[in-house]
């Protein structure tokens, strides 16, 4: 089965990073298209080796740089596909294919007849355009808000080019190719924006999901993560622990420890073995992690009378008070449907931007 993407990179590039910058590009394609996808990491070192997977894969990812310009693999590459490309029936062939998705990893100007990665407009226009992708990381890390920005948009590249994969082909079918970067082939100098006077980065909301993986066969978590993905359109940096897992291995005592101590809220979603759990009346060893953050709350609860302008509760229309803990009866109760946004989604995400603002 043909990879749903290749990541092209030069030998000379930070292998870490790249190797990050593409696992995170595979979640968030993921995420995106809802689904589990195929995609692979194509080293310009590897010359033809590559050239199985380049001629296969429905998008072909190109991390553009000096280093990539000047790497013949990378050249390898590109040519295979630009060769599927041209396979394309003229009058159905775009002018831009949307399967090729150019990545400004750092700002270069390509050789003459090869296209400049774009630079996305935005809140991220600076730092992508300046910096590129691995200006950022270097500086503002892998969890700043414009890494996250620019992961999204070319997810979304991603996604969309694969609408427009050019046909698939053996490599035998393959004809001898010529590279397309030519030594001192550069055309003239592109125009990049000049980054603007430093300005106060506005404080996006942390929110932590505190809930229960009920045995229904995924479909509260599902909605637990639809509530997940309409915080971030909201600009609320949610984080719950099916997300942390798609980045890295996790000490999850650790993880939950830290991330219910650093969110400005903790978003509590009721459900009945929620509420089992919290009370500590499930069976031993089933779902622990509810077990611990309720007694984080518990805890809370004794040191902060105002502890209940942090900890926010959420019910889904399934679910009523009924499956409130104990501890919990008596606060807010923010009923939302997390799919449709219908119900009492706005207030809470009102609530949360002027507590923080």
């Amino acid at each position: 089965m043909a990879d749903d993407f290749v990541t092209s990179y030069a030998a000379e590039e930070n292998p870490t990073y790249a190797a990050r910058f593409h696992q995170d590009l595979v979640a968030a394609v993921a995420r995106q298209k809802g689904r589990a996808i195929e995609a692979a990491m194509c080293c310009g070192g590897q010359g033809v080796a590559n050239h199985p997977l380049i001629a296969q894969a429905q998008v072909l990812v190109a991390l553009c740089s000096t280093a990539y310009y000047a790497d013949p693999g990378c050249g390898g590459d590109w040519a295979v596909f630009d060769h599927r490309l041209s396979l394309v029936p003229v009058q159905f062939r775009p002018a831009v294919p949307p399967a090729r998705v150019l990545v400004r990893w750092q700002p270069v100007t390509p050789p003459r007849g090869i296209p400049l990665a774009p630079i996305m407009s935005g809140e991220v226009t600076d730092s992508y355009a300046c910096k590129g992708v691995y200006g950022i990381l270097r500086e503002e890390g892998f969890s700043s808000a414009a890494y996250r920005d620019a992961l999204g948009e070319i997810a979304g590249t991603v996604c969309a080019g694969q609408a427009g994969s050019p046909p698939v082909l053996a490599v035998g079918e393959l004809p001898r190719l010529v590279l397309p970067f030519p030594r001192g082939g550069h055309g003239p100098r592109a125009k990049v924006p000049a980054p603007r006077a430093q300005q106060e980065v506005p404080h996006r909301p942390r929110v932590f999901l505190s809930y229960a993986h009920e045995e229904d066969g995924g479909v509260h978590q599902k909605r637990v993560n639809s509530l997940y993905q309409r915080l971030h359109a909201e600009e609320i940096d949610a984080d719950m622990d099916t997300a942390a897992h798609e980045r890295a291995p996790q000490h999850w005592a650790r993880w939950m420890r830290k991330h219910y101590t650093e969110a400005d809220f903790v978003v509590v979603v009721a459900s009945p073995g929620y509420k089992r759990r919290a009370e500590h009346e499930e069976v031993r060893g089933e779902g622990d992690g509810v077990g611990f953050e309720a007694d984080y709350i518990l805890e809370e609860r004794t040191r902060d009378r105002r502890w209940y302008r942090r900890i926010l509760l959420v019910s889904f229309p399934e679910h009523g008070r009924e499956c409130v803990p104990d501890f919990l009866t008596g606060v807010t109760l923010y009923t939302l449907d997390p799919e449709t946004g219908e119900g009492d989604l706005g207030q809470l995400v009102r609530y949360i931007k002027n507590e923080v603002s």
